[in-house]
């Protein structure tokens, strides 16, 4: 469980979420002459220190049409269930955030955010596929890259934010709400299992077609 501990702000959630580390133009889905298109949302993570319940936290951000936060959502994934045999690295988590969301982000255009791609990503990214052709939810994967601190002393939240997060930062203020899910679905749990291990449950993952 998550240790008591004072409400984060939501620039606080944000920062740990990697929302800092990327800019308006990494929100572009697509540019054509009928316009430009934005992602709806923005999927991440980030391992909780021990003072916040190990295990890891997974993000998501709603975006509005302007670009600015609109809907700000966390759920903790408690350390049991990586010891029970869900796999932690990042780009599996983010095939677990689209089932616990599944709902909120069908048929949406959703930014998974993640720090690293090291190792075998093969199977991951069909994980990921598969759980969003299913949503019909249209997907990237970027990894986070910290942005370089400012040159400018003079920025009024110190010298090692970046000049670029300044405009994330107020798109993050006007953020309307804030919410906590308050359980994992077993079912998710189940199915993210299986998707990045198909060999474990053949049967489910027919349910989950390769495109």
């Amino acid at each position: 469980m998550l240790s008591a501990q004072p409400r984060k702000s939501i620039i606080e959630l944000a920062e740990d979420s990697g929302l800092f580390d990327i800019n308006s133009s990494d929100l572009v889905f697509e540019a054509s002459a009928n316009g430009i298109y934005y992602y709806d949302y923005v999927l991440s993570c980030r391992r909780c220190p021990p003072n916040e319940g190990n295990g890891k936290m997974l993000y998501l951000a709603k975006f509005d049409e302007r670009v600015n936060l609109e809907v700000f959502e966390t759920a903790h994934i408690p350390q049991e269930l990586f010891e029970d045999g869900l796999p932690q690295h990042d780009l599996g988590l983010m095939t677990l955030g689209v089932l616990i969301w599944k709902h909120t982000i069908a048929k949406s255009r959703v930014l998974c955010l993640v720090r690293n791609m090291d190792g075998d990503t093969t199977q991951p990214l069909e994980a990921l596929k598969r759980a969003t052709y299913k949503f019909s939810v249209s997907h990237h994967v970027q990894t986070m890259i910290p942005r370089r601190a400012s040159v400018s002393s003079g920025s009024s939240f110190g010298s090692n934010h970046s000049y670029l997060a300044e405009a994330m930062r107020m798109k993050v203020l006007l953020c309307q709400s804030r919410n906590q899910v308050e359980y994992i679905p077993a079912q998710a749990v189940r199915e993210t299992k299986a998707l990045l291990n198909p060999s474990s449950n053949p049967i489910l993952c027919l349910c989950f077609p390769i495109v």
